[in-house]
């Protein structure tokens, strides 16, 4: 029997055609972001092997890799980062959305800085889904101070991870008045505990953190953001990147200049950085004085003792 509905022009099976093979690339696309973003929170590189004479990469889970590791905290993937969605917990993320790569030592005052000026945009454009946030922490200024934020923020991301971002902005603005104060006696766990209290850390959390730091018992966890900090020939923090694209610090040196920025985006570009590489762009590089508390005490940018106007990037050492 003859159907009744009429076949379709050329032209309509054409442009269903090609509506067809948009929706497939657009799929596509998709899959890669997610993709991407999974492999920034759970892998932790791959190894060439043979299989059947042909090289294949082995990919190891990073998060496999440090499953029931006690020295790494929960939601923390391998390379020591940590990615932060509209949930503002540990580990989740705004799918499709662009993200924002920050490394930084929690010793270094540029990055300090950095936190101060941007830090409630970021949770502004965390919050609205406009961005995902990963945090990559790391120890190239050699101080004592990483080891006891990062030790205070293990157990922080173990115990009551809803307000490890609130913490973390803290920490960063405590050691920018610490800094700015040139007073070293200040890089305490008491400071840093009065401070966690202060963002919203429980006493009995808080509690945890002498213990931690005299363990160090995140140590490992320090030492893998650290290591991929070196992996990927980073040369400073801070480092930034958006979208993949490495971010001149001079010219985000508002409080909505990453809010410009996100809306310049195309949005093909919204996948995370994998492989960055290259020394920070467009601001110039401070060397910590040697034996300082970065330095301690307060080895203030040249200039004076102030922050400097925009933040600028501290070498590794």
């Amino acid at each position: 029997m003859a159907s009744n509905t009429p076949r379709p022009t050329k032209a309509e099976r054409r442009a269903a055609a090609r509506a067809k093979a948009q929706a497939l690339r657009e799929e596509q696309e998709r899959r890669e972001r997610r993709l991407k973003i999974t492999r920034r929170a759970l892998l932790g590189g791959g190894v060439v092997a043979a299989v059947g004479g042909t090289a294949v990469l082995v990919v190891v889970s990073r998060r496999d890799a440090v499953a029931g590791d006690p020295r790494i905290p929960k939601g923390v993937g391998g390379d020591g980062s940590l990615t932060y969605g509209a949930a503002l917990t540990p580990g989740s993320v705004n799918e499709g959305a662009p993200v924002l790569d920050v490394y930084f030592d929690y010793a270094c005052h540029f990055c300090a800085n950095f936190d101060t000026l941007h830090a409630d945009e970021i949770s502004r454009l965390v919050k609205d889904g406009k961005i995902t946030l990963a945090l990559h922490p790391c120890k190239i200024l050699g101080q004592d101070w990483t080891d006891i934020v990062m030790n205070a923020m293990g157990v922080v991301l173990d115990r009551q991870p809803e307000v490890a971002l609130a913490f973390h902005n803290a920490a960063l603005a405590l050691f920018s008045e610490i800094f700015a104060s040139r007073d070293a006696s200040r890089q305490t766990v008491d400071e840093l505990a009065d401070t966690a209290k202060k963002a919203g850390v429980s006493q009995d959390v808080v509690k945890a953190f002498e213990k931690a730091v005299k363990d160090n018992s995140y140590g490992k966890w320090t030492e893998a953001g650290t290591n991929a900090f070196r992996d990927k020939k980073l040369s400073a923090t801070p480092t930034v990147f958006l979208a993949d694209t490495q971010l001149n610090l001079q010219a985000i040196a508002t409080a909505t200049a990453l809010t410009e920025a996100v809306a310049k985006l195309p949005a093909a570009t919204a996948t995370p950085t994998e492989a960055a590489s290259g020394a920070p762009t467009g601001a110039a590089t401070e060397t910590p004085a040697e034996g300082g508390a970065e330095g301690g005490a307060g080895a203030p940018a040249e200039g004076g003792a102030g922050a400097p106007a925009a933040p600028s990037p501290e070498p590794a050492e």
